[in-house]
């Protein structure tokens, strides 16, 4: 018989009580909500750094390209692979441009096709005298464009955008956030906007 009731309080001891599941789910909650906002914030960050990151290598080789080839060459987007137009979330092309006309022909080749790695994100290009592309001559410098690529979040949020400043000279810098309120400023000292 004292068996028989051990086996019983056992079997009690092995269940779990609907106020220890509702302990359980109140504390699994906290934990979600102390955890997901940060992860969002890392994912947000990092789509952003890779981003920018992605049109840092694309001007990076047009302009090795550019040096390499001692010839003009274009970074623009495309519809038809062949010239440029367009946005430039979609397909871009890297081609020499021996004529400067922003078509591939004649002596033209393509050095790289590539796609923004993310679609539902914007980026934009203004530069100086506002061509939608960018050229880079034999030596290196742009093609009288200082300008710069601003890339924003899909939801628009400020704090996750992030901008590359290029000089007439061809070198490139990341925007900064100088004044500390989590917003990168652009060559004005305004924040960037999306």
């Amino acid at each position: 018989m004292t068996s028989h009731r051990r086996d019983r309080r056992h079997d009690r001891s092995r269940g779990i009580t609907f106020i220890d599941l509702c302990i359980y789910l109140a504390i699994i909650s906290i934990v979600t909500s102390l955890v997901v906002p940060p992860f969002e914030r890392l994912l947000q960050r990092s789509k952003a750094t890779s981003s920018i990151n992605w049109i840092l290598g694309a001007v990076n080789l047009t302009r090795l390209s550019a040096m390499h080839h001692h010839a003009y060459v274009t970074l623009c987007p495309t519809r038809d692979q062949e010239r440029c137009g367009g946005d430039w979330n979609s397909q871009l092309i890297v081609f020499v441009d021996s004529n400067r006309n922003r078509v591939i022909d004649g002596k033209d080749f393509i050095v790289s096709k590539l796609s923004f790695p993310q679609q539902a994100a914007s980026l934009k290009w203004r530069s100086f005298r506002n061509r939608q592309y960018l050229q880079m001559t034999p030596e290196g410098y742009t093609n009288y464009q200082n300008g710069n690529f601003t890339y924003c979040p899909e939801d628009g949020d400020k704090r996750y955008a992030r901008q590359l400043v290029i000089n007439m000279q061809g070198r490139v810098r990341m925007a900064r956030d100088r004044d500390g309120d989590g917003i990168v400023e652009d060559t004005r000292g305004r924040p960037v906007s999306c």
